[in-house]
């Protein structure tokens, strides 16, 4: 998903070159170790694509492996045909509607679902055990799922359950309305400081909690961050000297690794034009600091609107990237500008890390968002949420479970009505 820039203040009639995702080198980028090579399109064939191609990371994005995971809810492939349709609209799975179809993927598709009793959204991401055929396949999403069982952060897509059935897998996954950064960044052209700050600082915050649980994500791009709206716009907007009232998650973990230890990565994967210059060179990289670089071009893309690094040729894409030969508008304010420099920074022991970016003057000020006005499923103590598991209480009652006998709650700790990982 790529689009090309809108005009700048700087020079009217420049377009974006942020990769489009249709392209043959959006796709080879997610096969790890394999250089692409293509050129971008322009905005409107990129707005066409992204309505013709598969939008999963508009609702979440989660991969698993076969049966042999270890956090799984085993059920009968008879919980997901009941008043079924062609496409699997009206199926019941767990606790789950299943509604229409929201994203495709390599191996099933993203449904949006509700909960039976408590009316919550969710994307349900489906998996055909039949396609998770090769060891590498089976490896990558084992990975991933172990990873997303790690997430608790407001910043970072939720996995709430995972449900096994002979022929699939079901990822339960939180759903976020707010579609992508990266078009985000393709309607408005390029984000004004202020709200670009507002949003970065978050992304940081994402980051920063995966790192610190040595998870590398590797394919850190606007197309992997989602945007969540606030449902109390006036209440946060007091909070925030920016009219922005975004609340950004980090999704994809299909290539992210752990870094346990400290342990050095070896494969080169991801977005080439995010990729950090140890990366391409084939080196041991520590995965933290190879993140950070992919964050500076995520930096430049929000606040330029185009990429600092593009070329039609990728070994001219690698040999700018080597060198950090890019050109910084003037438009930017110092501050920014010192700070990208700062984080383009080819020498990986000399590169920003997450502490230094946070006590930089661009981001004094700036802070993350009370999440209490989202309808996200991280750290939630409201009334509201008493009220819905009232809801769920009574419809118990009614089906024959005695109040005395359903298992107490306890509102002291953060409580989401899905998430229960099991």
């Amino acid at each position: 998903m790529n689009p090309s820039v809108p005009p700048t203040p700087e020079s009217p009639g420049r377009k974006t070159n942020i990769p489009d995702k249709s392209s043959p080198r959006h796709k080879q980028q997610q096969v790890e170790g394999v250089p692409p090579n293509a050129n971008s399109k322009t905005p409107a064939d990129q707005v066409k694509q992204q309505h013709q191609r598969e939008p999963e990371r508009v609702a979440t994005e989660a991969s698993t492996a076969p049966s042999s995971t270890s956090s799984t809810t085993t059920g009968n492939s008879s919980n997901a045909t009941t008043n079924s349709n062609e496409d699997g609209n009206g199926n019941v799975i767990g606790e789950y509607v299943l509604g229409e179809t929201i994203g495709k993927g390599t191996f099933g598709k993203v449904k949006l679902g509700l909960h039976m009793l408590t009316g919550e959204k969710v994307a349900v991401k489906i998996l055909e055990k039949k396609r998770i055929v090769q060891a590498a396949d089976v490896e990558r999403v084992a990975r991933e799922i172990k990873i997303l069982k790690r997430n608790r952060h407001q910043n970072v897509i939720q996995l709430y359950e995972v449900i096994d059935s002979p022929d699939r897998i079901f990822l339960i996954m939180e759903h976020i309305d707010g579609g992508e950064m990266f078009e985000y960044i393709v309607a408005h052209h390029r984000i004004r400081e202020p709200e670009a700050a507002f949003l970065f600082r978050q992304i940081v915050e994402g980051l920063a909690y995966l790192h610190s649980n040595e998870v590398t994500h590797r394919d850190l791009k606007p197309e992997n961050l989602l945007l969540q709206s606030n449902r109390h716009n006036a209440r946060q907007q007091q909070q925030q000297s920016t009219n922005s009232t975004l609340l950004v998650k980090i999704v994809d973990f299909g290539l992210s690794n752990t870094h346990d230890g400290g342990r050095l990565l070896r494969t080169a994967c991801g977005s080439p034009c995010y990729a950090a210059p140890e990366m391409i060179q084939g080196r041991l990289y520590r995965g933290p600091i190879a993140d950070m670089w992919s964050l500076g071009v995520v930096l430049f893309a929000m606040v330029c609107g185009f990429l600092p690094f593009e070329d039609s040729n990728t070994n001219m894409l690698y040999k700018k990237i080597l060198s950090a030969n890019y050109k910084m508008p003037t438009f930017l304010s110092a501050n920014v500008q010192d700070l990208i420099r700062r984080i383009l920074e080819t020498d990986p022991e000399k590169r920003y890390t997450v502490d230094k970016i946070l006590q930089h003057p661009w981001l004094a000020g700036v802070q993350n968002p009370d999440i209490s006005g989202y309808d996200v499923g991280e750290g939630v103590k409201s009334d509201e949420i008493k009220t819905r598991h009232e809801l769920v209480l009574n419809q118990l009652e009614s089906l024959g479970l005695p109040r005395d006998e359903q298992a107490p709650t306890d509102y002291a700790e953060s409580y989401h009505p899905n998430a229960h990982i099991r």
